[in-house]
């Protein structure tokens, strides 16, 4: 299970920030950010049989943004 802020080093040898992190349906969700260079982030999935791999399901996207964005707000406040 991959917690917020850890850091994780990815294939592309660029270093990632899990900003924040979500359980559903028992796979861990990540919101990962590359904190020299805001523009690189993606959403991926993290379980024992598939390792770490993006998310591309639109419908699935759409839903990890809402929580992210919750979490992410209610953190500022």
């Amino acid at each position: 299970m991959i917690e917020q802020g850890e850091i994780l080093t990815l294939e592309d040898d660029v270093k990632y920030v899990a900003v924040a992190t979500t359980m559903l349906d028992g796979i861990n969700y990540v919101y990962l950010m590359c904190p020299d260079d805001y523009s690189k982030f993606m959403f991926c999935a993290f379980d024992q049989a598939d390792g770490l791999y993006e998310v591309e399901d639109e419908e699935l996207l759409n839903k990890l943004l809402e929580i992210f964005n919750e979490q992410l707000n209610g953190n500022k406040e």
